[in-house]
């Protein structure tokens, strides 16, 4: 508008001030834009009917069930507890190593392990206790009702081409209370190979399995059916709700799946999705300091939490146990333990290219998401739900 009227009268320029036409120009700009309140105030039919599309949208996209509201300020957290928590996170914080055992014996806790993870243990156990005393929480468990773990072995050779045919000869598991943290059950069978009968003498020294063990032993499909047996005599998968824990990506993605192609079976849905327990250390005990996050093996694991391994390295069962004793640990530090990992039996073709110094993981293995491993243990429930009806 100032333009125009310079055009217009161009000996106004010579009046006007720099501080008027400043003040014009400010008065101008506010007339030509609409105030918020102004805006808001007239929604157009239009807007309203997209407006409560959007709320009907977002009430079906969030439907995921939120803890229930005990107290109007929990979301706040203005309740006097969490102060009370706080106080409680800052004296945990100045005690030394010999204390915060001491503070753990007190409460009936374990007391092994690093500071640190002392100290987590201890600041789990005052949140949950001190909320579930003035009813902000409740004291159901809210993960799996137990825990599965494998650790497989397998036929193989000093140096393993990349299509060498695994075949899995130890198949052992044990079973942790997902509730309690403590190891309640174990089992294991040995698998007769079929494609390489005859194990090497590397494979023999690495696992401690001889020969006259694996040739009296039954093939894979008879040593599944087995397996699949016996976690219907312990009502797991059907009265109660279970997880398969690897330590790593290799059991299911390579092994199992291997040994089940071979012998022309469909992978068990029990192992389609599984706890990568190495996943789940790193996030829980928050262990990694860099931006590219190093897992921890099970020696590592072992060491953080002040635990020896034992038993025999690569026996099935002692490490199958040890990989349980992590597990126990964690559980009854309050970790919510969840699937983390899934199996692609038909893997995408493209794949990123990498340098030749880094090591590409197993194609037939991918990532979830918390949401995908929410709707895994949902579906879980919902199966033992309807296991229990039908049987009443």
């Amino acid at each position: 508008l100032l333009q125009e009227i310079f055009q217009i009268h161009p000996e106004i320029t010579s009046v006007m001030c720099d501080r008027e036409s400043k003040d014009l120009a400010r008065k101008e700009k506010k007339m030509m834009t609409p105030s918020p309140d102004k805006k808001k105030s007239r929604p157009s039919p239009r807007e309203n009917k997209e407006n409560e599309d959007a709320t009907c949208r977002k009430s079906i996209d969030f439907s995921i069930p939120t803890p229930i509201k005990t107290d109007e300020n929990e979301n706040n957290f203005d309740h006097p507890v969490y102060k009370e928590i706080s106080l409680k996170n800052g004296l945990i914080n100045k005690s030394d190593l010999s204390t915060l055992k001491r503070m753990c014996k007190e409460e009936g806790i374990e007391s092994s392990g690093k500071r640190n993870l002392i100290q987590q243990r201890l600041k789990n156990y005052w949140k949950h206790k001190m909320l579930r005393d003035v009813g902000l929480i409740k004291n159901a468990a809210k993960g799996y009702d137990f825990f599965i773990v494998i650790d497989f072995e397998a036929t193989c050779e000093e140096r393993n081409l990349p299509d060498y045919p695994h075949e899995i000869i130890e198949f052992p598991c044990v079973i942790v209370d997902g509730k309690t943290g403590k190891i309640v059950d174990s089992w294991r069978e040995y698998c007769r190979p079929t494609i390489n009968p005859t194990l090497s003498e590397f494979c023999t020294a690495l696992t401690g399995i001889e020969q006259q063990t694996v040739d009296a032993a039954e093939t894979f499909p008879e040593v599944l059916e087995q397996f699949n047996f016996w976690l219907e005599e312990k009502c797991l998968g059907t009265a109660h709700t279970f997880a398969l824990v690897t330590d790593g990506p290799f059991d299911v993605g390579r092994f199992l799946r291997l040994s089940c192609q071979q012998a022309e079976l469909e992978v068990p849905v029990w192992a389609e999705k599984w706890i990568n327990i190495r996943k789940g250390f790193a996030n829980f005990y928050k262990t990694s300091t860099t931006t590219h996050m190093k897992l921890p093996g099970l020696q590592t694991m072992l060491n953080k939490l002040d635990m020896e391994f034992e038993g025999n390295p690569h026996s099935g069962l002692d490490d199958a146990t040890n990989i349980a004793r992590v597990v126990s640990r964690m559980v009854m530090d309050g970790a919510i333990l969840k699937v983390n990992e899934k199996l692609e039996l038909q893997p995408p073709t493209e794949t990123k290219r990498v340098t030749p110094h880094h090591r590409p993981r197993l194609i037939h293995v991918s990532p979830l998401s918390r949401t995908q491993a929410d709707v895994w243990f949902s579906s879980c429930k919902q199966i033992t739900k309807g296991c229990k009806e039908l049987k009443l």
